[in-house]
Parts: C-alpha cells; sequence; structure tokens
C-alpha cells in the first residue's frame, strides 16, 4: 500500500494521480542551459537543462567505512535538449565529470544512439589528466584514461555526432556512460539517459522502452541503482503554485540488487562542509513510483534543483550503491 509522505516545508505526496508520459518535443528556445555551472557559458539554439547524474559507493550508517566500502562519488553532468527538435547539423554536448573523494582512475564517458532496434556507440572521450576542458581526448598510452583525484576534481568533456548517425527520425535515445576503475578491480559507472526529437529524413520510429529521464549508478556485483523522473518533458518555463512531477526510486529487473532506500529533497549540497541536506522530502525505505507536489511557494523565485537518490545495498561486498539524477527547474510566483 502507498505511503504518504509527512509535509515538510509545504511539500507533499499526491498519490492516485499518474500523468501520462508525453511523447512531443518540448517548445525550443534559444538560450543559455538552465542551471548550468558557470563554466558552460553556452547560448544553445534550443532550451536546455544541466542534468546531474551520479554514481555513489559508500557504506550504510551500520556498515563498516574503510578503503574498500567509501569510493566517494563520481558525477556526469550535462547540458541536454531533452524532448527538442533537432533537425539538422550535430548533436553537441558538454560532458562535465567530477571525482568526489573518488580513489579510482577514471577511464572514458561514451555517448550512446539508441533507437527502436539499434543501439551504437557513437563516440568516446577519455578523462585525461593533462588534457584541455572542452575537447575529446583520446586514450593513454595504456589505452585507457588516466584522470585521477584528491579531494573533488573535474573535467570537461565535449561530444558532438552528426544527428544523421540515428537510423530513425522521431522521438530517440541518447545514453551517456562514465567508466570509472577503481582499487580492488572493482568498477563504478555513472549513466545518464534521456530522449531528444530527431529529424533526419530517415523512417520515423519511436523508442518506447522507458522513454523517460534516468540516472544510474553501476558497482561491481551491486549491478544497476536507478532514479528517474517520469514526467516528460522537463519544464521549460518556469513553474509556480504547485508543481507535480512523478517520481521513481527503483532499481534495474537485470540481476541488480534491489532498491534498499530512498532521499529526495530540494537543493542539498553534499560537497559543502558539514554537508547540507536541502529540503530532505523522503529519506526512508524505497519510495517507488508516484506524483510528488512541490509547493513553489515556500521556494524563492529562480533556479532550484531537486536530488533523487536511490539506494541498493550490498551485504555482500559491504557497501552501497546509489544512482542519483539531479533535475534544475525554475520558480515564478
Amino acid at each position: 500500500m502507498r505511503r504518504f509522505l509527512a509535509p515538510v516545508v509545504g511539500l507533499a505526496l499526491i498519490c492516485g494521480f499518474m500523468p501520462a508520459l508525453s511523447s512531443g518535443a518540448a517548445q525550443a528556445a534559444a538560450g543559455p542551459c538552465i542551471g548550468a555551472p558557470a563554466a558552460d557559458g553556452t547560448t544553445y539554439a534550443e532550451t536546455r537543462h544541466f542534468i546531474d547524474a551520479q554514481a555513489w559507493w559508500m557504506p550504510d550508517s551500520d556498515q563498516a567505512d574503510n578503503s574498500t566500502t567509501n569510493h566517494g562519488h563520481v558525477h556526469m553532468g550535462a547540458c541536454i535538449p531533452e524532448r527538442e527538435t533537432i533537425s539538422s547539423g550535430n548533436l553537441t554536448v558538454h560532458v562535465r565529470v567530477i571525482l568526489h573523494d573518488n580513489p579510482g582512475k577514471a577511464n572514458y564517458v561514451s555517448m550512446v544512439f539508441k533507437t527502436s532496434d539499434t543501439e551504437t556507440i557513437v563516440q568516446k572521450c577519455y578523462l585525461r589528466a593533462t588534457a584541455t576542458n572542452f575537447t575529446c581526448p583520446g586514450p593513454s598510452s595504456t589505452g585507457k584514461g588516466d584522470f585521477v583525484c584528491t579531494g573533488t576534481c573535474e573535467r570537461w568533456l565535449t561530444f558532438s555526432q552528426p544527428i544523421s548517425s540515428f537510423n530513425h527520425s522521431g522521438l530517440q535515445e541518447v545514453r551517456f556512460r562514465g567508466f570509472v576503475p577503481e582499487p580492488g578491480g572493482k568498477e563504478m559507472r555513472t549513466n545518464l539517459n534521456w530522449q531528444v526529437n530527431i529529424q533526419n529524413g530517415a523512417s520515423v520510429s519511436n523508442i518506447s522502452r522507458d522513454p523517460f529521464l534516468r540516472g544510474k549508478g553501476w558497482y561491481t556485483h551491486t549491478l544497476y541503482c536507478e532514479a528517474s523522473l517520469r514526467t516528460v518533458p522537463i519544464p521549460d518555463s518556469p513553474v509556480s503554485g504547485i508543481w507535480t512531477p512523478v517520481v521513481d526510486s527503483t532499481t534495474r529487473p537485470d540481476g541488480s540488487l534491489p532498491a534498499t532506500h530512498s532521499f529526495i529533497s530540494i537543493d542539498p549540497d553534499f560537497h559543502a562542509v558539514p554537508s547540507e541536506p536541502g529540503t530532505v522530502l523522503w529519506n526512508a525505505e524505497p519510495f517507488g513510483s508516484a506524483p510528488i507536489a512541490i509547493d513553489t511557494r515556500t521556494l524563492t523565485n529562480g533556479v532550484h534543483k531537486l536530488h533523487l537518490r536511490t539506494s541498493c545495498r550490498d551485504d555482500t561486498l559491504g557497501s552501497t550503491n546509489s544512482g542519483v539524477t539531479v533535475i534544475p527547474f525554475t520558480v515564478a510566483n
């Protein structure tokens, strides 16, 4: 039976209403990317949002905290034209990768075009210690990336591929996958899946499997843990009054370990010292899939961030894999 979320600073769970997923494209408008870090000051031809997908490998409070069970975070964020229409030229996306207290040596990020009948890696950009930001470096002499970090470090990559690389027109999916080998032969991955309306003259065949925004953490043995926004598209225009997106905290039916905890918050900052949890809406057992009403009148006007985190506890390896999706939205009351 669905749990009810207690009101927290004017925010409450609304049950019994699940808006249908829209297959249409968002209304395009040129301008800067909503929620973008200062480093990406690009003016885009269509509305974009900076979506941050994260993978965490960190112990629960009752699990031992040591160099094996705590590998920190890897972030992979990008200004994406979610459900916007692209009808010519290249699909170009700047991707930011952040390592936070992560002892791994980051390898590469791949861009994948997923259609109704194909899945193709169209570009790989390697994470290099000395590479220039906003480029697409090749591998080091070892054939891999070599980006390591003490504390918090970031790199920017630029992906650009012609839309003719999609073998269909219509609603297509783009996936970014980041790979970070960890000590002891384990691996952490972060994944960002999103959709875009491609008009390239090819036959129309809309993607239909999980056609919504998804951020996934992946770790050896645990496999996937996913946090998603099922209401599409992300609002291009400011929201006011009550905004009711459908969020989902789950795992994949592919042998991945089950979700064991959900955390939902507005404007947290886990890199602050001490960390700032933001306005916490849910911090308990798995939330599942349901609409959540956000009373934007309790928020200041401007850009805010909805943080969705799903955790999948791994008792075999003694730690917890988490997948995070962070979605910006603008308030104007």
